[in-house]
């Protein structure tokens, strides 16, 4: 499988004529989505990327679940957040030793279980014995790691959408195994992949190229717009502080029918600020503070 550099991305042979179809493209299909959508003003490039497309004028993805109320990545705070309406929730996904899905965010157990080492290192069946709410607090004591499909029975009857970021390398029968069970719960329109893992982006353009796709990156450069564009992902994703470097680059992402999402903002002059760049989606943990300030009129930049 042809693999790009995680640091820098292999030039493309005449990128700059196919950087131009690319954007041709999208241009058009733009123009023809304004004249059929009335909500296109507010629209962004992603409003033609499936899980991610809105009317809103950013989406807000709730961070790990409702993290800032419950033991992160938990079922108790993915509850919480369908529970508060949110637009997206993001989880985040380890595969275990025997090749489970499960939700987590470090690669190793000791921040939010009693567990110690790489989750990578367990079976499901050892890691579901751990207690993953207690460091939160005494009344989440014993919440379990939910695994993937857990996670996705819990989704599937709510309206909101999901950000599912795989972690370190997937192979193909296990990005499969996981397409798999979205399909089965129809939740094709309702969840959209991320990674900083460029081959799992490319896996996932063979295996499912009909979910939308979130790449992560910690450069943020035009080689970084090259990578995507040649990857054909839905987005990019960063830091706030990676965007920083040139907020500029946002504007030449649209044009290449790519949106952006950044995390994690928490602050009335953070989210300003990015829906000032046309920052397309924004991870927080206070999504209801955010949604009252994006309906607000008063909440300019």
């Amino acid at each position: 499988m042809h693999r790009i550099s995680r640091t820098q991305a292999v030039p493309l042979p005449n990128h700059r004529g196919r950087l131009a179809l690319y954007a041709a493209f999208f241009v058009l299909a733009l123009i023809a989505s304004i004249g059929s959508n009335p909500y296109a003003a507010n629209a962004s490039v992603l409003q033609l990327h499936g899980a991610l497309s809105r009317v809103e004028s950013f989406g807000i993805i709730s961070h790990r679940g409702a993290a800032a109320l419950a033991p992160e990545n938990t079922l108790a705070a993915m509850r919480l957040a369908f529970d508060q309406g949110v637009d997206f929730v993001e989880a985040d996904m380890h595969l275990t030793a025997d090749g489970v899905p499960v939700l987590m965010h470090d690669s190793t157990l000791d921040r939010t279980t009693n567990g110690t080492g790489e989750v990578s290192a367990y079976s499901l069946e050892q890691i579901r014995r751990l207690d993953a709410g207690s460091w939160f607090g005494p009344e989440f004591a014993g919440e379990p790691v939910p695994t993937l499909e857990e996670f996705l029975n819990e989704l599937a009857p709510t309206n909101s959408r999901a950000l599912i970021e795989l972690k370190g390398e997937w192979h193909d029968e296990q990005i499969a195994g996981a397409v798999k069970m979205l399909g089965e719960r129809y939740l094709v329109d309702r969840v959209a992949f991320e990674s900083f893992e460029l081959a799992n982006l490319e896996r996932l353009a063979i295996l499912a190229p009909e979910y939308a796709r979130v790449m992560l990156t910690r450069d943020w450069n035009r080689a970084t717009l090259e990578t995507a564009a040649e990857l054909k992902v839905s987005a990019i994703g960063a830091r706030n502080q990676v965007f920083e470097r040139d907020f500029g680059l946002v504007a030449d992402a649209r044009v290449l029918g790519i949106g952006t999402m950044v995390y994690t903002l928490n602050t009335e002059k953070q989210w300003a600020k990015a829906r000032s760049y046309g920052i397309d989606l924004v991870i927080t943990d206070d999504p209801v503070s955010l949604a009252a300030w994006r309906g607000d009129p008063s909440g300019e930049v």
